[in-house]
């Protein structure tokens, strides 16, 4: 009913609210928005703008109103209550890129919903809010609820919890569900993955290929085991964090990796270890253009160290 779904980035959370909840919901039950940081509470749920009226006659003056537009909270729900036997999805990316407390307003006062009796599921306090009630034609006078079948659904990359910290009082009022970095079998075809392609490796004068869910699982294990860079778990990647066309060539992927993967490892993960004995990249490459150039010249950029155990 309401939860947010959490994990190292590239995990696949929209691809396991998409998958295992949203198979076949009609796109018409489903409303999709994304926080960032000035996104507010009235993109949220609606605002007052002015709409330029045409003249009512030939010659006559244009008027202005004022119009209450909703946003994607307000469509939701009145989606909800049109038809409370077919369950309605808010889906929210990229939740703590937001300021929840300050989105979400006094729609934090449902959060709370029943959990026994004839109204389970609906909220169990209500809130006063005429803006939305008055386009709810189901809701009574200026009262708001949200119904059982109205459900959000949030994602949250663990990396990016500084961005705006969710506090206690807002997280308890979800369940946090977590998606690993594990691969994800593809359907029907035992022992192949989602997003898996032959990527080439260069260990010294040798190139070796290694598949991209073994390569980015042992990168996860060197960035967060304590044998060895000792960062923890939200600086890992999952499955999806560079998507593939697996119908794409060599050069293909290996763009791929050169233009996304190696600037993360070197911002977020080279740069933050503080060990000095153990290195994810070769010691004499001291900048991101040297690592770049490298790349692309085919030279080994990886440490003996990483590579040992790939």
């Amino acid at each position: 009913m309401q939860t947010i779904f959490y994990g190292a980035p590239g995990t696949g959370k929209s691809y396991t609210i998409d998958t295992n909840i949203l198979a076949g919901v009609s796109d018409d039950h489903i409303f999709r928005v994304t926080f960032y940081p000035d996104f507010s509470y009235s993109d949220f749920v609606g605002q007052l703008l002015p709409t330029v009226l045409p003249p009512a006659f030939p010659g006559g003056t244009s008027t202005i109103t004022y119009e209450f537009h909703k946003g994607v909270f307000t469509l939701a729900l009145e989606k909800a209550y049109e038809n409370n036997a077919i369950d309605v999805y808010l889906i929210i990316e990229e939740m703590s890129r937001g300021d929840c407390a300050a989105i979400f307003g006094d729609i934090f006062q449902l959060l709370d919903r029943e959990k026994t009796g004839p109204n389970m599921g609906y909220s169990r306090y209500f809130i006063n809010n005429k803006m939305i009630s008055n386009d709810i034609i189901a809701l009574p006078g200026d009262t708001v609820k949200l119904p059982a079948n109205f459900h959000i659904l949030g994602t949250v990359n663990t990396s990016d919890q500084n961005v705006f910290v969710m506090d206690t009082a807002f997280k308890r009022r979800f369940e946090w569900e977590y998606v690993s970095p594990n691969p994800i079998p593809k359907a029907g075809v035992p022992g192949a993955y989602e997003n898996d392609v032959d990527l080439q490796i260069v260990d010294g004068t040798t190139i070796r290929t290694i598949s991209w869910v073994n390569f980015y699982q042992k990168l996860n294990e060197f960035i967060a085991d304590d044998r060895y860079l000792e960062l923890g778990e939200d600086k890992q990647l999952g499955p999806f964090f560079i998507e593939f066309d697996v119908a794409g060539s060599a050069a293909d992927h290996k763009k791929k990796i050169q233009n996304k993967l190696l600037n993360y490892l070197w911002t977020d993960v080279h740069k933050a270890s503080f060990k000095s004995d153990i290195r994810l990249f070769k010691s004499d490459i001291g900048t991101f253009k040297k690592l770049y150039e490298e790349y692309e010249a085919d030279h080994q950029v990886f440490s003996d160290t990483f590579l040992s155990i790939i």
